[in-house]
């Protein structure tokens, strides 16, 4: 562009430009002599527009070619390229969400009804998990894009603004063109034909990655605007009656703010604020919003009560299926953290197959004899009390048969030894159970119904959201690095993998927040809740991968930041394991949350 008779005369040719073969009215940019970048709106009547063949069908564009002068007044002035990359952005990564969620759809149903060698072909682990990946791709991708859209719509700070549509376009654009091309695959040769729609959503997928660019760029950006200081602030906006409860709540928990975490927690239990979401008297049948007023209130007083660990998932079981005898005996000191619990579930048969356990309880006069084998127990020596599952009708399915007993850590017949693990440490145990008396009144539920109980937590009950930045401390420091000392280890790669780190972390923050407005307004969670596990323990790993790539040869020293940072790489290794493996989670979720059909007992097979 150059300065002409009071005007702009432009030159050039613009391609591909979308949307242009059907344009009345072009908006170009022209770069000037100074290097500075001019936008004209030119009539397509002034210019040549050749239609070009495109690799989406459904989607025109055209090359223009200008040589013309353009009037002042159709020269606009002031227009923030910033601001027009990231309303694209999202605009495609919205479209690219609805393309991802297509193949997603398509590709499931697919699965359910199309048969080879004998059952349908969603039965297979390897497409049951091809799909649950793309279910997870789809759940990122929208809740980045949702959260993009109401960054430009509040009208956040320009480094917000920015950051969310990075994020946004670092998912959900390679997300279309990842999830088309699965399903392409999942439908086999029916999804190569030109008359199914398939290619027709993988053309969109394609065409979308390229006029947005590569991901790559986009987490580079993502890594620069974080590490420039751009951050995203999750607020939760609660509806109008948290306020009459927030009085109650902050009264309350006021009086013991002063005090250690331990007595915190002794004195209010008793008041039913220890586990508000239990129903009274161990709670107060909190519902959504009150537990999250709670929460904030607990955090503005600095009130943080001690984990009970396995006793937030036991306590629950007994309110549901334990005798009045066993929830006055039990709940009231656990709540007040007077009672450690372990698991006594896996066995070195049965880890992620629990139901597959062969522990085996007799009956005696009194109650029971349980023998066998457990193993995988987390603080089992620091424990009072047990959870322990055995098989006391061996006879019936394997997931009947199965009995829930409580059993005291220090009774006769139960050995424990512990289980040295890669980190060094010992949390793990295994126990040999040998001739263990458990009594009558220690049975939770009915005799050989404890695949219920154990299933049972009432988690859907208990509503938790995080506050604060879309990515925790760990990323933060990360980010921090870039500029640091450590410089000379980083380079664009390791940016890169940054940019996905933030990302990743930002996408987790925003399932959770999701969740959180789904339960309260009354809605069902969906698929959040399993995505976040399934994602959430590989990213953590990951985040002490490049934690420990961050030191260079230091990190190979086991000692000061070396140890720390390999620590945690180690420790991080069982994230991916512990309470199921990824891969039986994706089962689990291919299964319960898309309805493909459940694998086959062996007697079928």
């Amino acid at each position: 562009a150059r300065a002409e008779g009071g005007g702009l005369r432009i030159t050039g040719v613009a391609t591909p430009v979308l949307g242009g073969a059907l344009a009345d009215v072009l908006l170009l940019a022209a770069r000037r002599a100074d290097d500075t970048v001019a936008h004209v709106v030119v009539d397509a009547a002034d210019v040549s527009v050749r239609a070009l063949k495109s690799v989406d069908p459904t989607r025109r564009s055209a090359e223009v070619t200008v040589d013309t002068v353009v009037p002042a007044a159709r020269v606009l002035d002031g227009v923030n390229e910033d601001l027009a990359r990231d309303y694209a952005a999202v605009l495609l990564s919205a479209e690219a969400c609805g393309v991802a969620a297509w193949a997603l759809t398509t590709a499931t149903e697919y699965a359910k009804v199309r048969e080879q060698f004998g059952r349908p072909i969603g039965q297979f682990q390897a497409i049951k998990h091809l799909c649950a990946d793309m279910l997870v791709r789809v759940e990122q991708s929208r809740a980045v894009t949702w959260d993009a859209a109401r960054a430009i719509d509040a009208g956040s700070d320009a480094p917000t603004r920015s950051l969310t549509a990075a994020i946004a376009a670092t998912y959900a654009v390679e997300a279309a063109f990842t999830t088309t091309k699965d399903c392409v695959q999942i439908l086999g040769g029916i999804g190569f034909t030109w008359e199914h729609d398939a290619h027709i959503y993988l053309r969109r997928g394609l065409t979308l990655r390229q006029y947005a660019g590569p991901a790559a760029f986009w987490r580079l950006r993502v890594c620069e605007l974080a590490s420039a200081g751009a951050r995203r602030e999750l607020v939760l906006d609660l509806p109008q009656e948290a306020e009459r409860l927030r009085d109650t709540a902050r009264a309350i928990l006021a009086e013991v703010a002063q005090e250690s975490g331990a007595e915190q927690r002794a004195r209010l239990a008793p008041l039913g604020y220890a586990a508000p979401y239990l129903p009274k008297p161990y709670g107060i049948g909190a519902g959504p919003v009150e537990q999250l007023v709670i929460q904030q209130e607990m955090k503005a007083l600095g009130v943080r009560l001690p984990d009970i660990t396995m006793g937030n998932w036991v306590i629950p079981s007994l309110i549901a299926y334990g005798t009045e005898a066993q929830q006055q005996r039990f709940a009231p000191p656990t709540l007040r953290g007077e009672i450690q619990w372990c698991q006594l579930f896996s066995e070195p048969g049965a880890g992620s197959d629990l139901a597959a356990i062969s522990t085996r309880a007799t009956r005696t006069e009194g109650g029971w004899l349980i023998n066998g084998q457990k193993v995988w127990t987390s603080r089992a020596r620091e424990s009072q009390w047990g959870i322990l599952l055995a098989r006391t009708s061996p006879d019936k399915p394997k997931h009947e048969g199965l009995t829930y007993f409580i059993v005291d850590m220090t009774a006769p017949g139960l050995d424990i030894r512990p289980l040295k693990e890669i980190s060094g440490l010992a949390m793990f145990n295994e126990i040999f159970l040998e001739d263990l008396f458990v009594p009558d009144d220690m049975v939770v539920g009915k005799v050989d119904e404890g695949w219920q109980v154990a299933r049972n937590t009432l988690g859907n009950e208990r509503v938790h959201m995080g506050a604060g930045s879309s990515f925790g401390a760990g990323i933060a420091n990360l980010v921090a690095s870039v500029n640091g000392p450590a410089g000379e280890f980083v380079d664009g790669g390791f940016r890169e993998r940054l940019g996905a780190l933030v990302a990743e972390a930002s996408s987790l923050a925003l399932i959770e927040l999701r969740t959180t407005l789904a339960r309260l307004s009354g809605l069902e969670p969906g698929a959040g809740a399993s995505v976040r596990k399934l994602v959430g323990t590989p990213h953590q790993q990951r985040e002490s991968e490049l934690s420990l790539e961050l030191l260079g040869p230091l990190g190979a020293v086991d000692e000061g930041d070396g140890q720390k940072a390999a620590f945690g790489f180690l420790m991080s290794r069982c994230l991916t394991i512990a309470g199921g493996t990824t891969q039986v989670q994706l089962n689990v979720v291919g299964e319960r949350i898309l309805g493909l059909p459940r694998d086959p007992q062996p007697s079928e097979k």
